[in-house]
């Protein structure tokens, strides 16, 4: 009966040790879920607040009248962001007049902040090649002449193809279907030159042997050889 009541008490005692134990281990697994959890939450926070402190960094631009803006917002970036920020940027440069020189903003927004850049418009830059100054002709034509259209010829100098584009001629004064002396003018590097063209009438040709015996035409075969004629046959008496 004892040893009955002893190994009940020894099964008891070992019971309770092993609910010890478990309660023990769930504690600590408790534990180590909170502890997951509070670290889980900090590095959270560390990504949210590094997305808050991108600081995009915009170039200041130049360009010359009449240049195509760009459309891609990577051309105006100072500098590297990721792809995923790229795709949220937005590029407004409404205010920028490529027609007219100046000083322009250009804004680029993301997540509700703005940068903004600056964009400079300037005059296209004169080549080397250009003419300081140029030297017209006077063209003489003929009633009923067409006009040339190339610059070329009515000016001295010799001139590339860049420079002609610059030019601007105004041929609007001249008659050419009535003879007289008409003048031209060609702007260039923001001067005005004047030329003459010179409409003359085709002068027929005129005959110096008016009243003169006309001067027979030479014969081409002075002496012609004579034809031989055949002889004559004599007549037969019977």
């Amino acid at each position: 009966m004892d040893k009955h009541v002893r190994i009940i008490t020894v099964t008891a005692l070992s019971l309770l040790g092993i609910l010890c134990i478990a309660s023990g281990v769930m504690y600590s697994s408790l534990q180590a879920n909170n502890v997951e959890e509070k670290v889980l939450v900090v590095v959270e926070q560390k990504q949210v607040s590094k997305e808050n402190d991108i600081d995009i960094k915009l170039k200041n631009l130049t360009i010359e009248v009449n240049t195509p803006l760009s459309v891609k917002i990577i051309d105006y970036l100072d500098s590297a962001v990721s792809d995923e920020v790229l795709a949220n940027l937005k590029l407004d440069t409404s205010e920028v007049n490529v027609t007219e020189p100046g000083t322009y903003n250009y804004t680029v927004t993301y997540k509700k902040k703005t940068y903004q850049g600056i964009i400079i418009v300037k005059e296209k830059e004169v080549t080397n090649n250009t003419l300081q100054s140029i030297t017209l002709k006077t063209v003489n034509i003929n009633v009923g002449t067409a006009l040339p259209t190339d610059v070329s010829n009515y000016v001295i100098e010799p001139l590339t193809d860049d420079i002609k584009a610059t030019m601007l001629i105004d041929l609007s004064k001249v008659n050419v279907n009535t003879a007289g002396n008409y003048q031209y003018t060609i702007t260039y590097n923001n001067s005005i030159y004047t030329g003459t063209i010179v409409v003359t009438e085709t002068q027929p040709t005129l005959s110096t042997n008016i009243g003169e015996e006309p001067t027979p035409t030479p014969n081409p075969n002075p002496n012609p050889t004579p034809t031989p004629t055949p002889e004559e046959t004599p007549e037969q008496t019977n």
